[in-house]
């Protein structure tokens, strides 16, 4: 049964609709996450110690990972209308709220201590210094890092709409679902409807949003974007911003004269989590019919397996992310208008759901799957480098060392390798740190896939979580994403922290 015209683009508006209301949702949600965890982090050295190595972890778990705490907690709580928006929102958000809590935590960290003996001196309150002091130094990380986060949360938008455990499968209308459907019932039509409007979706979210947020707030000039636009919704923003302040300032007051001290009401929310963990999960979740460490033995040798697998081609695509970045934020840099360009195309491709590059590039590659495999990899990963070279390392280009390489005609492949490289390096490494963690996550997407008749498995650590999902082994997916979690944190730790600053102590230009 063919729909019409006015069916389809029904269904295509509110599909989108929808989409865009989780994607804001998410968004909002982790910008207030990410301003108070940031802040506290970077005011208190007690929390600071006990969540930086727990975000570590968190922001190195795959999207698969968390689904048995989604079934658990919100589907089989709540039920899966109101239980599967919220996992929904929650998947997305464990999508794009890292580098945000980290880019509001670097922020405060870098105030200059004035700032605190001042607001000592005048006695200002808690929340006065959050909303007043921390908030804005924070708006420059925030503009920066919005722009990746809001392609990550649309990168994963179809895990976050298809939940999938076992048997179980619940999927959530929206402009990702949609575009999967499409392609499984061969509605050519509408999968290429849904094509065009999610490109559109976020063609429009950058240029009017996004990019201008960006280039009011930092020195990036390379970004696309209508400023009126803009403008006309920032105002709407910071009226609601300064309405939304007076009110938390109230019921701050009102607060603190009723128990004394603002403190006594954050101890509810740790006495709740323990309570809440310590309530008895469902028995059926977790039968155990031999003993957890054999469990753990096994599945740790199914890990070993499959780890070399996704490890070869984590770094490979890393590798081959950096040199393509640097080749076009070069092109960028000695091609202006070219540039934007560009970062406006990056901005487009580097959303486009995981899962539907598989759909779309098969019948082109078809006898290639490594080739698609290499392609949705290095969607998850080279738009983290790209980015901080493009948007962050370009931006802070030292205007002398430019003009020193112009007098003394500096060009080619030796301006290249003497003095453009060296000078984005601390970009690039920071870059090439968060696009290692964007592959490894990206593996889920380009090692497994099943629509309908086509199954493609490739092996590896992605391949086998998604096998692991599909059987509903619940105590299999978390063992082995926190076997992953640890295998690229201690990488991390190794390897990416200690070379950054090795570099940054080396390449610093004043």
């Amino acid at each position: 049964m063919t729909q019409s015209i006015e069916e389809l683009v029904v269904e295509l508006v509110v599909s989108t609709l929808l989409s865009l209301g989780r994607m804001f949702v998410a968004y909002l949600l982790s910008l207030l996450l990410a301003l108070v965890i940031g802040v506290v982090m970077a005011r208190n050295k007690y929390v600071e110690s006990l969540l930086l190595p727990i975000l570590d972890i968190l922001q190195s778990i795959p999207i698969l990972g968390f689904f048995p705490a989604v079934f658990l907690i919100f589907i089989n709580t709540l039920g899966p209308i109101v239980g599967g928006e919220l996992s929904s929102i929650f998947l997305i958000i464990t999508s794009l709220i890292w580098n945000m809590i980290f880019g509001v935590y670097s922020s405060i960290k870098s105030l200059d201590p004035s700032v605190d003996y001042l607001a000592r001196i005048y006695r200002l309150s808690s929340i006065h210094k959050f909303l007043y002091i921390y908030v804005p130094a924070s708006r420059s990380s925030i503009a920066a890092n919005s722009i990746v986060s809001w392609a990550g949360g649309w990168f994963f938008l179809t895990s976050a709409e298809v939940l999938s455990m076992g048997k179980t499968e619940y999927r959530l209308k929206g402009l990702g679902s949609l575009i999967i459907k499409a392609f499984e019932d061969g509605n050519t039509t509408l999968y290429i409807a849904g094509l065009l409007t999610l490109s559109t979706v976020i063609l429009i979210s950058y240029l009017t949003i996004w990019n201008p947020f960006t280039m009011k707030y930092t020195d990036t000039k390379i970004l696309l974007g209508f400023m009126r636009v803009y403008n006309s919704i920032d105002r709407i923003v910071s009226k609601t911003w300064g309405s939304i302040a007076g009110k938390l300032i109230m019921m701050y007051n009102f607060i603190k004269s009723r128990v004394g001290s603002t403190h006594t009401v954050f101890l509810i929310l740790p006495i709740l989590s323990i309570q809440y963990l310590l309530y008895p999960y469902p028995k059926n979740l977790y039968s155990v019919d031999y003993s957890i460490l054999s469990k753990v033995l096994r599945y740790g040798e199914d890990f070993l397996l499959e780890v070399p697998n996704t490890l070869i081609r984590v770094y490979s695509v890393v590798v081959v992310g950096l040199v393509i970045s640097v080749l076009l934020a070069y092109i960028s840099h000695t091609r202006f208008r070219v540039g934007k360009l560009v970062v406006m195309s990056g901005e487009v491709l580097s959303s486009i759901p995981a899962m539907i590059w598989w759909p779309i590039l098969l019948p082109l590659l078809q006898g290639f799957p490594y080739v698609v495999m290499g392609f949705i990899y290095l969607q998850g990963s080279l738009w983290y480098t790209f980015f901080n070279i493009l948007i962050f390392g370009l931006s802070n280009l030292k205007g002398s060392i430019l003009e020193f390489s112009r007098i003394y005609g500096i060009r080619g492949v030796l301006y290249l390798s003497k003095v453009f490289i060296p000078s984005l390096l601390p970009s690039i490494l920071a870059g090439g740190l968060s696009a290692s963690g964007g592959a490894w996550n990206a593996s889920i997407a380009a090692e497994y896939i099943a629509f309908g008749d086509l199954i493609v498995d490739m092996g590896g650590v992605g391949s086998l979580l998604n096998k692991q999902a599909m059987a509903g082994d619940v105590l299999g997916i978390l063992l082995t994403s926190l076997f992953m979690s640890l295998i690229i944190v201690i990488i991390n730790k190794l390897v990416w922290v200690k070379v950054l600053r090795r570099i940054s102590g080396y390449y610093v230009v004043e």
